[in-house]
């Protein structure tokens, strides 16, 4: 038999039960679990429930981390980060009165915020308002200077309009 000892055989049949195991072992996240060890490790914040909802939506199961984070932007209005966060969900789905309506929600939870003027901009080109589109959009670049991805999504958006 090759040259191998009982022993030998012994070890490599035991390794190769190790990695099948291994192999077979469940490697989803427990969602219950994850929540409630969060939960019990700091006292539940309106930004930990956030915190917990963007975990969520990392998971396979988004729509229930989306779900969370909308109760939490209906209980907190003013919420920034919640508002902010249901406007870019809105955004990568194509929602663009969504996306307007979370980002006005946000320009006057936080005027200053300069990247609100660009979703604005983005969701208004994307419905086909194209003055208001252009007024964001030329606000935004005209104020930010930082993000030049979304500038350059901006000056193309701007090119189209003109």
């Amino acid at each position: 038999m090759l040259g191998l000892k009982k022993q030998h055989w012994i070890a490599v049949g035991l390794t190769l039960l190790v990695f099948v195991l291994l192999f077979l072992a469940p490697n989803k996240p427990d969602l219950t679990k994850v929540s409630e060890e969060n939960l019990s490790d700091e006292p539940p914040t309106i930004e930990n429930e956030i915190d917990s909802a963007l975990g969520i939506i990392a998971t396979q199961q988004p729509m229930q981390g989306i779900l969370l984070l909308r109760d939490i932007a209906e209980e907190n209005p003013a919420n920034f980060r919640a508002q902010y966060h249901l406007g870019r969900l809105s955004a990568q789905t194509n929602q663009w009165e969504k996306v307007i309506e979370r980002f006005t929600i946000v320009e006057q939870i936080d005027p200053e915020f300069v990247e609100s003027k660009y979703w604005l901009g983005k969701a208004e080109y994307n419905l086909g308002q194209s003055e208001s589109a252009k007024s964001n959009l030329e606000e935004f670049l005209k104020e930010e200077q930082n993000s030049s991805q979304l500038r350059s999504d901006a000056e193309m958006m701007l090119n189209e309009l003109n």
